[in-house]
């Protein structure tokens, strides 16, 4: 291309620069604005921003890309995106999906195609000096776009923070009572739950591997639909809610529940929830438990005091005695889990009924205590399972236990 050719050239992009500038389509102020007001700005999700607020953030966006399409250069990366980005956010703030702001730029660009068609001078380079603009028009809208969408998304993570740390404190102040009785209902109208209903507190231990999503959706505490089954947050490292409906399935963990209640007396059952998940624990069950599953194995968890003096006057004695002091144990135990029958034990430890019955003696000789005594065969238990509680796992103190079923709805 010779001098002469190139200067002719440039004059005519200035021509055509001059021209759209004039027609309001580089600023944004004229039939642009007017034909994306027309297409655009009446979508379902801009009914919240008003005209004049759309049509100032509009020729703002124009004026980030206007010196970069007037000089013929491409996006750098000096350029700053920081106004598009500050839209991005405000319209995710206004409610307008992530989806139609970008719409609004494709439709952008075929506006802008349509004038520039329309409005462009006469000139033999007009066909090749559209090619370019076209070509870097669209350059900067990918870029804009890009912008724009990270903005929302920025916006978007705000606002998905603050409202799971709202939510968090009105579940932790649900079981907690630290939230007024005035405001449980405009709480939970908020968050889908039903007053009528009555709820279970629960609470079960978060270990490093747990999909917190994957509890979510066995518990059916998801925020679709029109009610909630439930709400949970973590407190104190532990998973901790209240739901209306218990799971149908098994669960991979042990999950300690209360009796269902009304929403405003959870805070008076979150604290059996809490046992029933420490009990569960404690004695290896992996299932959906209450406080009324447990038996009394909840107050041989908590009482420490009493098991260990139970377990110095009943267990002891004979674990010092060695081998022949652990097979007395055992068959004390299976004896004692049985009902006091004698037959039923014979025949799960394969002994003779004599031999049983010379174990059993020598048990309460060692001891002093009498096995058709109710008192002492409840202290004779509780020693028992004081030391299975405290036995290594597998050791010779673990006895299996039948699976108690889940509470009923």
């Amino acid at each position: 291309m010779g001098e002469t050719e190139a200067s002719s050239r440039s004059e005519a992009w200035d021509a055509l620069m001059d021209c759209l500038f004039a027609a309001g389509v580089l600023d944004g102020r004229g039939p642009l604005a007017e034909r994306m007001a027309q297409r655009v700005f009446v979508l379902p999700s801009y009914k919240n921003v008003s005209p004049d607020a759309l049509h100032a953030s509009w020729r703002r966006n124009m004026r980030v890309s206007l010196d970069g399409i007037r000089s013929r250069r491409a996006p750098g990366p000096d350029d700053d995106d920081t106004p598009l980005r500050e839209v991005g956010e405000m319209r995710a703030r206004q409610g307008v999906t992530v989806s139609e702001v970008l719409q609004t730029s494709v439709t952008q660009q075929t506006v802008f195609l349509e004038l520039v068609r329309q409005l462009a001078p006469s000139s033999p380079y007009r066909d090749s000096l559209l090619l370019e603009l076209f070509s870097n028009y669209q350059r900067w809208s990918a870029w804009g776009m890009v912008a724009l969408a990270a903005g929302h998304r920025e916006a978007e993570l705000e606002m998905q923070r603050r409202a799971q740390e709202h939510q968090d404190s009105f579940v932790q102040g649900m079981l907690s009572g630290s939230i007024a009785p005035s405001e449980i209902g405009s709480g939970a109208e908020a968050y889908g739950l039903d007053r009528t209903r009555s709820y279970r507190a629960f609470r079960l231990r978060r270990a490093p591997s747990t999909d917190v999503r994957a509890i979510e959706r066995y518990l059916h505490i998801t925020s679709s639909g029109a009610r909630r089954n439930g709400m949970m947050t973590v407190i104190d490292g532990d998973l901790c809610g209240f739901l209306a409906t218990l799971p149908d399935e098994p669960p991979q963990t042990a999950i300690g529940v209360s009796p269902p209640v009304p929403l405003h007396e959870l805070p008076a059952v979150f604290r059996l929830a809490t046992r029933a998940l420490e009990t569960a624990l404690a004695i290896g069950r992996h299932e959906i438990v209450s406080v009324a599953d447990l038996g009394l194995h909840p107050a041989i968890v908590a009482d420490h005091d009493l098991g260990e003096l139970m377990c110095d006057r009943y267990v002891k004695p004979l674990e010092r005695l060695g081998a022949s002091g652990a097979v007395i144990l055992q068959t004390v135990e299976r004896y004692v889990e049985n009902g006091n029958r004698l037959e039923t034990t014979r025949q799960q430890l394969f002994l003779h009924t004599n031999t049983v019955r010379y174990r059993l003696s020598r048990f309460e000789s060692i001891t002093g205590c009498s096995l058709r005594d109710s008192n002492a065969l409840v202290e004779v238990w509780w020693a028992l399972a004081w030391r299975r509680l405290h036995a290594p796992r597998g050791g010779s103190g673990q006895v299996d236990r039948p699976t108690r079923a889940r509470p009923a709805m």
